[in-house]
C-alpha cells in the first residue's frame, strides 16, 4: 500500500483544526469561573461578586435578618 499525502492539504487542515480549537476556547472563555467567591467562618457567611465588587453577608445568628439580595439568584 503506497499513499502520498499531499504537504499543502495536511498544513491546511492543521491550520483548520487549530484556528477551530482556538475559537471553541475563546467561546467557552465568556462565562468566568469563580466569578462569585463564598466565605464562611465563626457564624458569618459572605458572598462577593468578584467582577463587581458588590456584597453580601448574613450571620447564623440573624439568619432571617440576611442583608438585602443574600438569598436571590446570583
Amino acid at each position: 500500500m503506497n499513499t502520498k499525502i499531499d504537504l499543502k492539504s495536511a498544513l491546511c487542515g492543521l491550520a483548520i483544526g487549530v484556528l477551530a480549537m482556538l475559537v471553541i476556547a475563546a467561546a467557552e472563555s465568556s462565562n468566568p469561573v469563580g466569578r462569585y467567591q463564598v466565605a464562611g467562618g465563626a457564624g458569618s457567611f459572605t458572598i462577593v461578586d468578584t467582577v463587581t465588587g458588590q456584597a453580601w453577608g448574613a450571620s447564623t445568628a440573624s439568619i432571617q435578618g440576611a442583608q438585602a439580595g443574600f438569598w436571590d439568584k446570583k
